[in-house]
């Protein structure tokens, strides 16, 4: 039970976000084991980073965009406080497009991979489907064998040639010794 929750815990979107931060690599490994652990619909953090990366980066982008127009963003009280953070403008600018980027790799690869098992899925079924399919046909024609042997052996019966003294199998009335070959 202890496990099961520090393994919730360490494939957290909260603790994957600080090691993507603080160890870069072992973050991106946090992320494959979230692929593991978690089912389908949580198990895609690609579009979470790739929006956070966005908020991250929003500032930025306002503060081109303000430029562009030639608008006086030192008027505004806090956002010039943030853009002119060194924080923000060496850290958190590198962290976001570092969010961006990884969002973006595991999206395409999440994407690739759920086509690729959707596609290996479809051929298992198929395949199976096929041999299901198969083995009823041949089912099918072994009992109809069965039968017609069945219905043989009903009408089959033991006679004995008059002439020599074997005994023969016969389905019909008559029929021919298969020693003397005579007509029985």
């Amino acid at each position: 039970m202890k496990d099961k929750i520090l393994l919730r815990l360490l494939g957290s979107i909260p603790i994957i976000l600080i090691f993507l931060y603080f160890i870069p690599f072992l973050g991106i490994c946090l992320i494959l084991f979230r692929y593991f652990i978690c089912d389908y619909k949580k198990r895609n953090i690609s579009f979470f980073l790739i929006m956070i990366g966005f908020i991250i980066l929003l500032p930025s982008g306002l503060n081109g965009i303000f430029k562009i127009i030639k608008f006086d963003s030192t008027t505004m009280p806090y956002f010039y406080d943030i853009i002119s953070s060194e924080l923000y403008s060496i850290n958190l600018i590198k962290y976001g497009k570092f969010l961006l980027t990884i969002g973006i790799i595991f999206l395409i690869i999440s994407f690739t991979f759920n086509r690729l098992f959707v596609k290996v899925k479809n051929f298992i079924y198929s395949y199976i489907h096929e041999q299901e399919k198969r083995d009823a046909e041949i089912s099918q024609k072994n009992d109809l064998i069965m039968k017609e042997k069945q219905e043989k052996a009903k009408n089959t019966r033991v006679v004995y040639c008059p002439y020599c003294g074997a005994d023969n199998i016969l389905i019909s009335k008559n029929g021919t010794c298969k020693y003397c070959r005579r007509q029985i």
